[in-house]
């Protein structure tokens, strides 16, 4: 039998959607586009474009299941993540005076108690502040000996009252070089009673040592950071994701965080970023997890997952959509035919995709098997499946 060729007066199939030329590129799909604004293809059964006016008779074809298109609903996929500390909830341990870090005396991830040691530091710094003090209080003691003996000697006419006055001057300085030194420890944080040249570094505040920042027999100076303690579980969660972002996300919206462990928690956006991120080229979001008990949350620093919904749309599946000359499309059931409808294809999900435009719910559309009625059309149409991208 001889095949005839019947065209479409519509544009090709790529230029009737996408305006590529034929053999062009498939246009790629961001996992958080949505419908475009004013542009595209339009929701309606009306706007569908379809692939010539001839549809393919279904009669003797088999293989091939139709499937009626379900509503549309919000679908979402998992980002990683990580979990982090209100700014108010770190505790930075530092060193008071230069020095050698000699031990860690806690573990990272261990609860720590207020005062519990944290380092112990040797320091040539200290060791001075402490001689410093050690001498002025000698001086000063001595000074105040020296004015007793003056004033007794004054009371027995022995001295001159200049001499007694001359003795209080240098118990005053004396005394004046004490404060200084105890001050220049006391401005460390520390006891000038219970200096010596070895410091324990303890913690200022109980919570959990998210890790150290120093290693042993490293010389650190004075105000160095040696390590972290979060003093409660990071409530806050932060993701990266790229432009141009999840649209249904705003101030207010919920969410899911999950650890590996299959703990799950509730979260809502605290804020769009205003702008990228200059070290990703990324939006970076910013949740809070749901309050709870401080030993529900995670740990500052701890992998998550992020449930960000990726848009409203029709799901089929896969096997549904089939691509001709760089293009997708399925083939929408009429009675005893079915036609080729151009649509935009969305996120894969699994075994399924999302079909952001170009099928109504209700209609019915080829699911397995529509390989077969592709190839029908190809023939019927003279293309050559070399141009199949």
């Amino acid at each position: 039998m001889k095949i005839v060729v019947r065209w479409s007066t519509k544009l090709p199939f790529a230029l009737a959607l996408l305006g590529l030329a034929a053999c062009g590129a498939e246009r790629e799909t961001s996992p958080h586009d949505g419908p475009p604004s004013g542009a595209g293809l339009a929701a309606g059964a009306d706007a569908h474009e379809e692939v010539g006016k001839d549809a393919l008779d279904l009669a003797g074809v088999r293989g091939v299941t139709f499937t009626p298109v379900g509503e549309p609903r919000e679908e979402g996929a998992w980002f990683a993540a990580e979990a982090i500390a209100d700014p108010g909830d770190l505790v930075v341990v530092s060193t008071p005076v230069a020095g050698r870090l000699m031990t860690l005396r806690a573990t990272p991830g261990m609860r720590v108690a207020a005062g519990a040691p944290i380092a112990g530091i040797e320091s040539a710094e200290l060791a001075d502040l402490g001689a410093g003090w050690i001498s002025a209080n000698a001086r000063s003691l001595r000074a105040v000996r020296d004015v007793e003996r003056e004033r007794r000697l004054l009371a027995a006419g022995a001295t001159a009252q200049r001499d007694v006055e001359a003795a209080e001057a240098e118990a005053a300085v004396a005394a004046a070089d004490l404060e200084a030194a105890r001050l220049a420890l006391a401005g460390r944080g520390l006891d000038p009673a219970s200096v010596g040249a070895r410091l324990v570094v303890r913690a200022p505040r109980a919570g959990t040592l998210a890790g150290y920042e120093a290693a042993v027999g490293e010389t650190v100076a004075a105000g160095a950071r040696l390590a972290t303690i979060v003093s409660a579980g990071a409530a806050r969660v932060q993701v990266e994701l790229a432009l141009p972002g999840p649209q249904a996300w705003s101030a207010g919206a919920a969410t899911e965080v999950r650890r590996s462990d299959g703990r799950v928690w509730s979260a809502v956006v605290e804020g769009t970023p205003p702008a990228l991120s200059p070290a990703t080229r990324r939006l970076t979001y910013l949740l809070r997890l749901a309050d709870g008990a401080e030993g529900e949350l995670p740990l500052a620093g701890t992998p998550l997952e992020v449930r960000v919904p990726l848009a409203r749309a029709v799901v089929l599946p896969q096997e549904a959509l089939q691509q001709i000359e760089g293009v997708w499309g399925v083939f929408v059931r009429a009675e005893e035919s079915a036609v080729l409808r151009a649509v935009r294809k969305g996120p894969e999900l699994g075994g399924d995709v999302m079909v952001l435009e170009g099928v109504t719910p209700g209609e019915i559309v080829a699911t397995d098997g529509a390989y077969l009625l592709k190839a029908l059309w190809l023939k019927r149409a003279g293309g050559d499946e070399g141009h199949d991208h």
